[in-house]
């Protein structure tokens, strides 16, 4: 059977080729849930590895977190504080806006909020909305995913 070294530390994108190359079965899941990883930037950090000879688990930050569990960056003041706006758990609509762009700019929200916002991280996720990726309003990568209390949230993922 196969072992691989320690990639903890490491890159996930270097990680998931050495197990590739090895022939040995990998699985990546996010940190503090054990859920799998439905995706994640080749450059996320590999915060741990466990497994034994030929099965490996690589585990990666979630959250746009580090593997301490901090914030990447800190998120913008929301530029419209005279607006009341609901949570979006209760919409039913919402905007279906695409970018003509190439992929990788800022401005492009491929999914929108049922008021017809571009989500930002944290923000609740509507029904229709859950598994599904899109760019924030700042442009970066958000995710629809259950936090650790069971809620649906929009959460920023590493661009890459």
């Amino acid at each position: 059977a196969v072992t691989l070294p320690d990639l903890t530390g490491g890159s996930i994108g270097a990680a998931v080729g050495a197990a590739r190359k090895a022939g040995a079965h990998y699985t990546v899941r996010l940190q503090g849930t054990g859920q799998r990883a439905s995706s994640w930037g080749s450059g996320e950090k590999v915060c741990e590895q466990s497994g034994g000879p030929g099965t490996v688990t690589f585990t990666v930050p979630r959250d746009g977190r580090d593997c301490a569990g901090r914030l990447l960056h800190t998120p913008e003041p929301a530029p419209e504080p005279s607006k009341t706006r609901a949570d979006g758990t209760g919409g039913t609509s919402g905007g279906g806006g695409t970018g003509g762009g190439s992929g990788g700019g800022t401005g492009v929200c491929e999914l929108m909020s049922p008021a017809g916002n571009c989500y930002a991280d944290g923000q609740f996720c509507a029904k229709k909305h859950r598994g599904l990726s899109t760019h924030g309003r700042g442009g970066e990568y958000l995710t629809c995913e259950q936090d650790s209390g069971g809620r649906w949230r929009w959460s920023d993922g590493v661009p890459g």
